[in-house]
């Protein structure tokens, strides 16, 4: 009986054991733990990621700290040049964004120009009419046409012309005060076909012309290289002072039968009225881009023909032109504006390749020669004006040397 019971005891444990070993083969065979080179392989990627990020950040401020910055262009300009030196500057710095700076421009008088730069306080770049031949620490390079125009305010007459002609005897009685009123039988006979009114007449001019041909605005120069005259009196009574060209256009456009001059250029951009000038033939020609552009062409021709200056007095003294006895639809009352740059002797430490730049695109037939069409004034440096690229290109070498 015990031996039974004992037997029976023992099956019972062998069963057991035979049901434990089932179960815990059936479990999932899931580990209980990550292999260490699977931890080893996320920490280095981790590692890598923050170390691309740390190099990143790094290279960025890198890149921030050696941003260059940008170059400051310090111009004076002649108070005349203004309608087009303004869109100089602005379609420059639109143009060249990635590359350059700012240009800044003060507009000042000649008279102005002439003492600021003789001085220590120099600008980069000065915009003139009229090169100062008691300078010898500047280069002038041409860089536009310069026109006077006649502008008056005749309230019955039509816009832009109106067709008045004016030659030079007669201009200049008006101008002198001479003749006063606008039905004078001088004006009548050069207009017979007008109806000018009984009216007296208002001379306008620029209260900074002092008729010292060394001193005075470029155009008054330019006005009495036309009359032949050295110099030019206002008249006493029924004349009008104005500080610049600016406000001598306004004024010129709000007096009723004023007469005025003006450059061209301000003339297009305020659309004022202005008069047909008579030639050395008796023909008269209304400025414009074309009969401008004609008299820069021929007046350069005669210049060069004319000139016996040795080839270093010619780089030494930048082209002038005299369009005041042209014919054939020259257009007599022309000159230039230049541009003014120092020497190398006289540079003080300065970076001109900044201004170089400026200067370069000014002159190339894409950049400001282009945009001097806007108000009417002819490019000056097309294929057929050699000599003057030749000046320019010597003078822009011996700056950047």
């Amino acid at each position: 009986m015990s031996k039974k019971k004992t037997a029976l005891i023992s099956l019972s444990v062998i069963v057991s054991l035979a049901i434990v070993i089932v179960v815990v083969t059936s479990l999932p065979s899931t580990p209980f733990f990550q292999p260490r080179s699977g931890q080893l392989q996320n920490d280095d990627e981790a590692e890598k990621s923050r170390v691309a990020t740390n190099n990143s950040s790094s290279s960025n401020q890198t890149a921030a700290t050696t941003t260059i910055m940008p170059t400051t262009i310090d111009i004076v300009s002649t108070t005349s040049a203004f309608p087009f030196v303004q869109r100089w500057v602005a379609q420059y710095e639109n143009q060249q964004l990635a590359t350059s700076g700012n240009v800044n421009v003060d507009y000042l008088t000649d008279r102005e120009i002439i003492v600021a730069e003789g001085g220590s306080d120099r600008s980069d770049l000065a915009i003139v009419g009229a090169p100062d031949e008691n300078n010898n620490n500047i280069l002038y390079v041409p860089v536009s046409a310069q026109a006077v125009a006649i502008v008056y305010n005749i309230p019955s007459f039509p816009d832009i012309p109106s067709g008045l002609r004016l030659n030079s005897t007669t201009l200049f009685l008006i101008l002198n005060g001479s003749i006063s009123r606008w039905d004078d039988a001088a004006i009548k006979n050069l207009n017979p076909s007008l109806n000018l009114p009984d009216e007296r007449i208002v001379v306008v001019h620029s209260g900074d012309d002092n008729n010292n041909s060394s001193s005075s605005a470029s155009s008054l120069v330019l006005l009495n290289q036309y009359l032949g005259l050295p110099s030019l009196s206002w008249p006493k009574n029924d004349s009008i002072a104005a500080s610049g060209p600016a406000e001598l256009a306004e004024m010129v456009r709000k007096i009723p039968y004023s007469v005025g001059y003006v450059d061209f250029s301000y003339a297009v951009q305020t659309r004022m009225t202005y008069a047909a000038i008579g030639d050395a033939n008796g023909d008269y020609i209304v400025p414009s881009t074309q009969s401008i552009g004609r008299a820069v062409d021929v007046a350069l021709q005669f210049h060069n023909s004319s000139t016996d200056r040795s080839s270093s007095q010619q780089q030494q003294l930048p082209p002038t032109i005299n369009a005041s006895r042209l014919v054939n639809g020259s257009y007599p009352i022309v000159g230039f504006y230049y541009a003014g740059l120092l020497t190398n002797d006289d540079k003080e430490g300065r970076d001109d390749v900044a201004t170089l730049d400026f200067v370069n695109w000014i002159i190339s037939e894409g950049g400001g020669q282009q945009t001097l069409l806007e108000v009417q004034y002819p490019p000056i440096y097309p294929g057929n004006n050699k000599q003057l690229a030749t000046y320019t290109k010597t003078t822009m070498d011996t700056i950047s040397n």
